[in-house]
Order: structure tokens, then sequence, then C-alpha cells
């Protein structure tokens, strides 16, 4: 079996710290930035993300496809790191320039430029994602893989949390709308490099033949698959608590805690703690297995956000509860796409087909879907208890305010906890693995 070296694992990694520098940026501040700084109503923003999520419906199972027909020198998935990383970066930083052109003038650009944003996300991170299963079937190579995955990805969540907001503050000079796009410049440039390193220091070892199914064949091969269909509600429900607190955290601190400085502080305790647990979960996940990673990050979570909830304004209580999210959080999320990888196995080992880009796609559009809802239903929650921006807030609107950034997440992660209780194929995996390697060779 062929040694897979420090310095690829590295620069794979380096991927999801670009990918995320954009990601957690946008998950974090985007709708303060659309709401406080440009000037965007609640309605136009809920929209904006609705509309979106139509696009995705159409471009992430499509590139799912793409990536299975795809056939070159350089793999399947990794070919796409490269062609991306300019286009990424550029549209990244149009979102954060929104020109004076009216409320309508102001509508149509975020609108523009933020499908355009999700078209080529999907385009660089599902063949990111779907890179996974395709540089090993070893299942301590791919934990190490998904070590430095998410080490990069809390990394990049570390430096948005901790920094952006002192970043805007030199580059805007008291003008945030400056000082936005000078900071999401600055991200971009950097993930644009990190990106060309990942492309270039990786290597795709598992290549299949090239998937004949069209995108309705694909798709059935993948809903026959049980733990991947698990696995999809388990990652959507994540990353929808995860985004709604996200992108709550500004307005809590702002409005229920009346303490903006204190917003960079509770999102970078979560990041801080992933990146640290990155280094324990391959080691945890072999002891415990995956599944169990998720169950209790689940409940941990849980009991993070309700200690918040008990501290209401007692800052010590609400920096404990923030640690134990951080904590849940990281357990969490740093086996799913471990698991996402296998799940793709089992596939093959089901059906003999293995539509990894599809199975991929799906996933991150779920991801995506995520990201809408949480918006949606964070601006309609805030709507609905009359919240208005750069205003003192009435009790309805603090309520709603507490609903986004404490009960929603609670709930979502109750599914999470539930939803994990089903899946199984961590006992079950490497009879499953030994037998697709005989059926190879």
């Amino acid at each position: 079996m062929e040694k897979i070296s420090l310095k690829e694992r590295f620069s794979y990694g380096l991927g999801d710290l670009a990918c995320n520098l954009m990601f957690q940026l946008i998950t974090a501040y985007l709708m303060f930035f659309y709401t406080d700084v440009a000037g965007i109503g609640l309605g136009a923003i809920s929209l904006i993300m609705l509309v979106a999520r139509v696009v995705d419906a159409v471009t992430d199972p499509m590139m799912g496809v793409i990536i299975d027909k795809t056939h070159t020198r350089w793999g399947k998935a990794r070919p796409y790191v490269l062609w991306m990383a300019v286009p990424f970066g550029i549209i990244s930083a149009s979102m954060f320039l929104v020109p004076n052109f009216g409320g309508t003038g102001k509508f149509i650009y975020a609108l523009i430029t933020y499908i355009l944003f999700c078209i080529v996300y999907t385009a660089l991170n599902i063949p990111y994602s779907t890179m996974l299963s395709c540089m090993t079937d070893d299942v301590s190579d791919r934990l190490s893989f998904n070590m430095f995955k998410s080490l990069g990805a809390s990394l990049g969540g570390f430096v948005v949390m901790g920094a952006t907001l002192t970043l805007v503050a030199v580059f805007g000079q008291g003008d945030q709308k400056k000082g936005f796009f000078g900071t999401v410049v600055l991200y971009a440039v950097v993930g644009i490099f990190l990106l060309m390193i990942c492309f270039k220091n990786t290597k795709e070892r598992i290549i299949p033949e090239t998937e004949k199914d069209s995108v309705t064949g694909a798709i059935k091969v993948a809903v026959k698959n049980k733990y991947w269909l698990l696995l999809c509600g388990i990652t959507f429900f994540t990353f929808a608590g995860m985004i709604l607190k996200n992108q709550s955290t500004m307005y809590y601190a702002k409005y229920y805690l009346n303490n903006e400085g204190i917003a960079s502080l509770l999102m970078t305790i979560p990041t801080l703690l992933s990146f640290l647990m990155a280094f324990i979960i391959p080691a945890l996940a072999k002891k415990i297995g995956k599944r169990n990673c998720i169950l209790s990050g689940g409940l941990v979570t849980i009991a993070g956000n309700l200690l918040v909830l008990i501290s209401k304004t007692n800052l010590a209580g609400i920096l404990a509860g923030t640690v134990l999210c951080g904590i849940g959080l990281g357990l969490g999320m740093g086996v799913t796409f471990v698991m996402g990888a296998e799940t793709v196995d089992y596939s093959e080992w089901q059906t003999g087909r293995r539509p990894q880009g599809i199975m991929t796609a799906l996933m991150g559009f779920g991801v995506k879907l995520s990201m809408a809802m949480s918006g949606v239903v964070g601006a309609q929650i805030l709507k609905f208890g009359g919240y208005v921006e750069n205003s003192v807030q009435t009790e309805g609107a603090l309520r709603a305010i507490q609903m986004n950034f404490i009960w929603i997440p609670v709930i979502f992660f109750i599914v999470v906890v539930i939803l994990s209780l089903f899946y199984d194929l961590d006992k079950k995996y490497e009879k499953i693995l030994a037998e697709i390697h005989e059926r190879r060779n």
C-alpha cells in the first residue's frame, strides 16, 4: 500500500481552510451585513436564500454527475479545485461590495452575486469533498485526511470569527461597508493561494470506471443506501443548528447582551475548540465509533445551549455554555465526511455502483439547503418579533433573537441525536470493506 506523506495530508487540509474562510464569513456575517450595513430588508433576504436554493437544486446534482463522468490525468474531482479557485475568490469578494443602487438595485445585485457564489462554491466544494473517497479507502488514512480537513475548517472559522471585526475596523476606519469589502478581498486572495497548494500536492488513487448513470439513475442508487440517507439528515440538521446560531450571534451580542464586542469571542471559542478537537477525533472515533462521536456531540451541544439559556446575561455562564457547544460541534462535525466516504463504499458493496460525485453533491446540497433554511427561518422569526435594525429592540424582538440563538438550534440537535441512534454502519464496515477488496481483486 502506498504511503501517504504528511505534506499531502496537510495540503488537503488547506483546501478546507480556503473554503471556510468564505463559508464561515458568509454564515456568520452576511445576514448582518445585508441588514445592518447594506440596508437590505429581511423579506428580501429570505427571497434571496430561497431563489439560490432553487438554483442549487439543479446545479448540485448536476455537479455530482459531472464528477462521476470526469476522467482526466489529474483524477475525477481534483481538477475542479484548480479550475474554480480564482472564480471562487472573485465572486466571494463581490458579495460584500453592494453598490448604492437604491433598494431594488441592491436587492438585485445581492441576489445575482449570492447565486453566482452558490454555483461556484458547488463547483469547488463538492469535488473537494469527493476527493476524500478518491484518495484512499484505508480507514486510518481517511481519518488522518479528515483530521487535517477538520483542522483546516476549524482554523478558517477561527480566523474569521476572531479577526473579521478587527479587520473590518482596520480597513474601514469607521466605514463598515468599506471594511467588510477589504476584509473579504484579503480572505479571497489567501484562499486562492491555498487552493492552488491543495491541488498541487494531492493525488487521487481510487479511480473507478467513469459512471454511465444519468442524474436520476445515480440518485436511485444513492437513495437505496439507508446510511447515506441518515447521514444526509444528520449533516443537514447539524449545519442548520450551527449556521443559525452563528448568524444570530451578532444580534444576540449587540441587542440581547448590549455588548457587540463580545460577538467575536462567542464565535471564536467554538472554532478554537473544534480545531483542538480535530487532533483527538481520529483516536476517539476508533475507540468509541464515529456514530457515537455524533451522538455524544449532539448531547453536549444541547447541554451547552441550555446552559446559555439559564445564564441569561451572566457572561461566565454564557462562556461556559459556549465552550460546551464548541466541544459538541467538534465531536459531531469531526467525523461526518469520513462517514460520507464510508457510505460511498457501502453503496459499492450494496449495488456494485459507486456514484461518489452525486452522493457527495446531494450531501453538499443538504448543507446549502440548511444555510437557506437557517437564513429564511432566522429572518422570518426576527421579522415576526418586530426586529428593527440599529434600534432599541422590543421584548418581542429580543425573544426572537433568543429563539434563533438558542431554542431552534436545540431542536435541530435533538433531531441529530435521534437520527444517529439508527446509524450502525460502524459495526459492519470492516467486513463490508474486506468484501469490496475481494471483488476488486
